[in-house]
């Protein structure tokens, strides 16, 4: 049976990474006024996310209502029972999916669902009556043509390598005061790609200080001439290989010495005009009427670069360009189409987090002017994420719910060393893990991953931040545990865990430790999660800040706790939540305040507490 609710619409705006007490400090101190204006008129609540604390995982227990054992979203990664340990499956594919979403719950009652870059496993698409906008991973998309990208004249690893030479061939050379430099840029990909051409003049006599780029040698047509830290604007390419897209793109200037030694340019992700919504028509309309989409931007975490790095004066510019297409895109199809519920989600946090984290925070920083800095990254770029909310949140009417909820938080850590590596070596120093031997560069590390596991050999692994797996005969096709040893071979490794002193704790760093049948408490069960589970305390030395911690850990400015404010008919005005909240929980509420079925296989409570009645 069901109650009707009092909300007529409902715009549900998810931030990765944001937790709960940076959340509540940055309104505190005037960075996030619009959620603070939006927390007055309605309720807030920190809310505990599942374990593992990782973005698909809770992303889809948001968008369903149901624990990880329920929807089958692990982690980043996904085991099937009776399958090789070898063999894994993307976190961020529906098809991995075993519990109904929110959105598709609302089909069932005749409403219409805009699913805005919404997070967690969104492909292939389950939208049937309504839009869905993109919808990939942060650091990857599968629709994109190439992913941000850098250009230097100097050798980077992390770089495309561009070579300088005396201009020759070009039409229409502007005055220069020294000899005219050009080079050739690759955009794109092995698959699809275009040739852009790059003249470098003195226009001043100071020494080289403009940057012409154009798609052919002709200076009388360029697509820009920039001067140093300047962008182009956004332009069209076709990109050409076995098929063709035509793609938009944008390049700064980012270096430029006078004798020209140094050149860098940064290249912006390429999205197609085509081919990232549903329906198809979707994208080259939001393409002409609200601009280009950049799904992903330039972004580094723990040293790893994912497309390119250029810093995070540009980082910041292209999370601003980002947010306001948001806004935009977000007002043009609340215009223009009939909609019931709209789903957006913002990564900037997370992004910020996962790359500054380390350093911002106090009690794990190695400098203190430099955590100063990197805090003020952090505030500013939750002003870019609160001046979206208030945009959005003010074409919200009274009869509007509005649903402002995170993922997950992002705490400090001492080392970059991971967990992996930790429990990996315990588990190599027990006869239980074995790897094959490869060459290795004299000097360094063999960095070893699933794929080079000696599973004729091995007797467990640890995957994907939390999971131990027994290799058992009769489970997996290359199982050599015998069903006998089972019982005293996960007590032997969960002693050995609990042996094991972290150097800097100076105790054992594992908070919880539990026999996957135990874990039923957490919400995790079934064929696909790990034979013992593992959570850890947070200062010790090992390296990432959330997956493998515990949901109700604080530490230092930041906690793992996800917010949660929602605000709207029916509900509480300048309230906080006493009692405590899950995730599980949001689906539940909103379905409740809309007056709409649950997801089938929700499991979270509605939170009366936050009603009027």
């Amino acid at each position: 049976m069901h109650v009707q609710g009092n909300a007529k619409k409902a715009i549900i705006i998810g931030i990765d990474g944001a937790s709960a007490r940076s959340v509540r400090s940055a309104m505190e101190r005037g960075r996030m006024p619009n959620l603070k204006k939006l927390t007055g008129r309605g309720v807030f609540a920190e809310a505990l996310p599942v374990l593992p604390t990782h973005t698909p995982t809770n992303w889809t227990t948001i968008g369903t209502g149901a624990w990880p054992g329920t929807h089958g979203i692990i982690g980043f990664s996904v085991h099937h029972g009776g399958e090789p340990l070898s063999k894994w499956h993307s976190g961020f594919d529906t098809r991995e999916v075993q519990a109904e979403f929110l959105w598709n719950a609302a089909e069932r009652a005749g409403k219409r669902s805009i699913l805005l870059k919404w997070a967690g496993p969104t492909f292939p698409v389950t939208v049937r009556n309504g839009i869905q906008v993109d919808g990939c991973f942060c650091v990857s998309c599968i629709h994109e043509i190439s992913g941000p990208r850098m250009y230097s004249a100097e050798e980077d690893p992390h770089a495309s390598r561009i070579h300088l030479k005396k201009a020759s061939g070009w039409k229409n050379v502007p005055d220069s005061h020294s000899e005219p430099l050009e080079a050739t840029l690759d955009l794109g990909s092995e698959e699809l790609k275009v040739e852009l051409y790059v003249l470098v003049v003195n226009s001043q006599g100071k020494g080289y200080d403009r940057v012409l780029i154009s798609t052919e040698r002709d200076a009388g047509k360029p697509i820009e001439v920039l001067s140093l830290g300047e962008w182009t604007d956004w332009v069209r390419l076709r990109f050409k290989g076995k098929s063709s897209k035509v793609g938009t793109v944008r390049l700064k200037l980012l270096e430029l010495s006078k004798d020209a030694s140094r050149l860098r340019i940064y290249c912006s992700q390429i999205m197609p005009t085509t081919g990232w919504t549903y329906p198809e028509q979707i994208a080259a309309e939001l393409v002409e009427q609200v601009g280009p989409f950049l799904q992903r931007i330039g972004y580094i975490q723990q040293g790893r670069v994912y497309g390119a790095w250029a810093g995070h004066g540009t980082m910041m510019e292209e999370l601003e360009y980002q947010h306001d297409w948001f806004v935009r895109a977000a007002v043009y199809l609340m215009g223009n189409y009939d909609w019931d519920l709209l789903f957006l989600q913002s990564h900037a946090p997370d992004y910020i987090f996962d790359n500054l984290i380390k350093e911002a925070e106090p009690l794990t920083t190695s400098d203190r002017e430099r955590s100063e800095r990197y805090l003020e990254l952090i505030d500013r770029t939750y002003e870019i994420v609160d001046r979206t909310i208030g945009r959005i949140a003010e074409r919200a009417d009274e009869d509007t719910l509005v649903v402002v909820v995170s993922d997950h938080g992002v705490i400090g850590f001492h080392s970059t060393r991971h967990v992996d590596d930790v429990i990996s070596e315990i588990l190599e120093r027990e006869g239980l893990l074995f790897y094959r031997s490869r060459a290795v560069q004299p000097g360094t590390k063999p960095k070893f991953g699933r794929e080079e596991i000696n599973w004729s050999r091995t007797k467990a692994a640890f995957f994907d931040s939390i999971y131990i797996y027994l290799n058992l005969k009769g489970r997996e096709p290359d199982g050599v545990v015998e069903p006998e040893e089972y019982e005293g071979l996960r007590d032997r490794i969960i002693e050995a865990l609990r042996s094991y002193k972290d150097p800097r704790l100076g105790t054992c760093p594992f908070s919880l430790i539990l026999k996957s049948e135990d874990a039923k408490l957490l919400g995790l069960h079934g064929d696909r999660i790990g034979d013992i589970i593992v959570a850890v305390r947070p200062g010790g030395l090992y390296g990432e800040g959330h997956g493998h911690f515990l949901p109700t850990v604080d530490y230092g400015i930041s906690s793992l706790k996800a917010v949660l404010v929602m605000a709207g008919p029916g509900l509480k005005r300048n309230y906080e939540l006493k009692r405590p909240v899950w995730l599980v929980d949001v689906a539940p509420t909103i379905a409740h305040l809309m007056g709409i079925p649950s997801p089938k296989q929700a499991e979270g409570k509605t939170l009366y507490e936050a009603f009027t009645h």
